[in-house]
């Protein structure tokens, strides 16, 4: 039980974590939005590079990865104990938990997970293993390709959803939900699930449709 309790917060620690992080990196990449007439391409490249060199953000890259890593362990160890407890009789409850972004959890954070992995390969391993300098043209060419913006959106879509029933229940986790803070965090928590994967959904439609 102590074990499953520390898993429980291990999850929403790094979830709330990976939160930060995702907002970190959509203001990033909101630079993409800039018109390539008013400097798009050096402003983001020169943010590209600032990423890739400072030092500061070289250690937090690491604990990012860390905090991704840990996060998939304790939400498969979670999501493997739930299904063991319903296998011995557990009763399921009408609790908002059984929406869907809860039910299928696993599916969403699987969708995830591939879509991380094709990211990774698309632009951070070209940028620092092929050592591509001009991100920015790599990022257009690629959001040209009515496939690769599908798979964009698709797993924005996935986010949302994850982060639907994450945001929340980081918070219940971590004992900060009651009947005084529910109703905040509920109202955070939706649109926060909203805003960020729709505004990284913008980017690569705006791409494809050359408003850059």
């Amino acid at each position: 039980m102590k074990l499953h309790i520390l898993n429980k917060y291990l999850a929403a620690l790094s979830g709330l974590f990976l939160i930060l992080f995702l907002t970190g990196h959509l203001l990033g990449n909101l630079q993409l939005l800039i018109p390539e007439s008013s400097g798009a391409r050096n402003q983001f490249n020169e943010y590209a590079l600032f990423m890739q060199t400072n030092l500061a953000v070289k250690v937090l890259s690491y604990v990012t990865y860390a905090a991704i890593l840990l996060h998939i362990f304790v939400t498969l160890k979670l999501t493997w104990d739930a299904k063991k407890a319903r296998l011995v009789g557990y009763k399921k409850s009408e609790s908002p938990t059984n929406a869907i972004s809860s039910k299928y959890m696993g599916v969403l954070g699987t969708i995830i997970l591939a879509f991380l992995i094709i990211h990774l390969s698309d632009f951070w391993f070209k940028a620092k293993f092929q050592g591509h300098e001009d991100l920015y043209s790599l990022v257009i060419s690629k959001f040209q390709s009515i496939t690769h913006v599908i798979i964009y959106v698709v797993a924005m879509m996935a986010i949302f959803l994850h982060l639907l029933h994450g945001f929340q229940s980081s918070f219940q986790s971590l004992g900060l939900v009651n009947s005084k803070t529910r109703k905040y965090i509920q109202i955070v928590g939706i649109g926060y699930s909203l805003l960020i994967p729709l505004l990284f959904a913008i980017i690569p439609i705006w791409i494809y449709c050359g408003l850059n």
